[in-house]
């Protein structure tokens, strides 16, 4: 599941509020603060396997426990709460909004609503920062006032001392070697034939530290007559679609324990370990003495040859390459590029409830799903691997949102005409230079410099809404590409929310734009 971002304040804050309690007195003297938390990978969402014994969130979850209980030992009051969950802090070309979020709030002082912030909390300093960069905007932000306050590892973290800054910085450099060292072990560990890791593939052994039995190694007695019929199957012209249906009848479940599709069987079936082969991105892994494809030292349910007519088949059904042979990341150094192929993939969220009552809120995305009347249909659906309860028409979704979005543009676009956008900081800038004219020259350089960081953040925040008001034309929505018509999108969204069909509803049932809840961009 791709990551995820999102922002909330805390819940006792949100009841004394609703209570009629004032803020201040919610506060009670405590240092109000911001709350951060991140992780690379959520391990929950990655296999359906792990999804049963881990909540996605966990480790999320988890550090927001910790930073309360380290905030409450400061006499520190956490206002609200910002993650990034499966998002890396390592590649420069990845934006975590959350963390963008976060700064903002904490160099202004503020959150958009208005409430005060002056510190910032984090089990450790890693998870809001390794990159000069980011490092950069935090100190920025956290020291634009001598009040800030920055606690990681349960304690006061020194942003001040340049030498304990530097040791906590993770060059660009030493991420794309450290991506290419990991490349190199990969590609060595394919040379000597080792059995690709990851998930768990249907028709093979999961692994046993025991008997030191690795992943994907020997074959499953039970799934493995069942993936060879599969190939013959497939062999003999049957359909993928077909091939599916027939596990789905005989209750035979996925490697993730969910139901097969024609496309789950075909990635099954194309991918080269069918035959022993091994791909890493994109290029079949070849002996650098001969040249010839390495075999690797798993039990292989089909020759050469039947994979070779398996691609085929795949090709001539309408697959632009065949197969997938990929391991599912770009080189070293080469920037990951989003492939969006549907306006408002990422902006939908899942809207049904989990078996804990919770809602799912994962992102949903796009994906063909053609049939005999409409081959070129598409749905959105529900990204997580445990849920997968909402689903909705693109073709419905699309033409209702972008009726909305284009109000939204034209209604921005009137009120950047009349004044300039709000911005969170004003108060602490005006105080600041109140606070210049008091000093003397010599007082004043340090203070100038905070100055002139919250006068470049005014500026980036007027310049970003003025010009993406300026520049929309309505008349231009139909010759926009699809990356210009969802960054004007990004401009007035934040997210949508799809509620799943009330029960007695059919899925044929007209469309109705009430179950999506829009929620505009600040």
């Amino acid at each position: 599941m791709p990551g995820w971002s999102r922002s909330f304040f805390d819940p006792s804050l949100v009841v004394a509020l609703e209570a009629g309690r004032t803020f201040e007195e919610w506060l009670g003297g405590r240092i109000p603060a911001v709350d951060y938390a991140r992780i690379s990978a959520d391990q929950s969402t990655r296999s359906a396997v792990l999804a049963k014994g881990r909540a996605p969130g966990t480790g999320i979850r988890h550090q927001h426990e910790e930073n309360t209980e380290t905030a409450a030992e400061f006499g520190v009051a956490i206002v609200k709460f910002y993650e990034d969950n499966g998002l890396t802090a390592a590649q420069p070309a990845l934006v975590r909004p959350a963390f963008m979020e976060m700064v903002d709030a904490l160099h202004c002082r503020r959150t958009t609503e208005g409430f005060p912030v002056l510190a910032l909390v984090a089990t450790e300093h890693e998870r809001v920062w390794r990159l000069a960069s980011d490092f950069t905007r935090v100190r920025q932000a956290v020291t634009v006032t001598d009040e800030g306050l920055f606690i990681e590892r349960r304690s006061v973290f020194d942003l001040g001392s340049l030498r304990h800054a530097e040791a906590t910085v993770t060059s660009e450099g030493e991420v794309r070697r450290a991506k290419e060292r990991i490349e190199r072990h990969v590609r060595r560990r394919a040379i000597d034939g080792g059995t690709p890791g990851g998930r768990r593939r249907f028709g093979w052994l999961p692994p046993d530290p025991r008997s030191g039995r690795k992943i994907n190694m020997r074959r499953d007695p039970e799934e493995w007559p069942v993936l060879r019929e599969m190939i013959d199957s497939a062999l003999c012209g049957t359909s993928w679609n077909a091939i599916a249906r027939r596990l789905n009848t005989r209750g035979v479940p996925t490697a993730s324990g969910n139901r097969w599709s024609g496309a789950t069987v075909r990635q099954a079936l194309v991918n080269p370990v069918m035959c022993g082969y091994r791909a890493i991105h994109g290029e079949l892994v070849r002996d650098p003495a001969t040249g010839a494809p390495v075999v690797g030292q798993w039990d292989a349910p089909a020759t050469v040859e039947e994979w070779k007519a398996l691609v085929r088949l795949s090709r001539e059904r309408g697959s632009k390459r065949g197969t997938r042979l990929t391991n599912g990341g770009p080189p070293a150094g080469v920037e990951p590029r989003s492939l969006r192929k549907y306006l408002f993939s990422g902006y939908l969220r899942c809207g049904a409830s989990r078996a804990d009552g919770l809602v799912c809120g994962s992102k949903m995305g796009g994906c063909a799903r053609p049939t005999a009347t409409n081959p070129a249909n598409a749905v959105y659906v529900c990204a997580a691997l445990d849920c997968g309860g909402t689903a909705r028409s693109v073709r419905d979704v699309d033409r209702h949102l972008q009726e909305v979005v284009l109000a939204l543009l034209d209604e921005q676009r009137g009120v950047a005409e009349e004044r300039e956008p709000e911005w969170a900081g004003t108060p602490l800038l005006q105080s600041l230079i109140n606070r210049r004219a008091s000093l003397g020259p010599e007082q004043r350089t340090e203070l100038e410099a905070r100055i002139s960081g919250l006068e470049a953040a005014r500026e980036k925040h007027s310049h970003s809404r003025r010009d993406a008001a300026a520049c929309w034309d309505a008349s231009r929505w139909p010759v926009m590409s699809l990356e210009e018509r969802r960054t004007a999108v990004g401009t007035v969204l934040r997210t949508v929310t799809v509620l799943p069909l009330p029960p007695a509803r059919s899925r044929r049932a007209p469309f109705d734009p009430t179950l999506l809840r829009i929620t505009a961009a600040t």
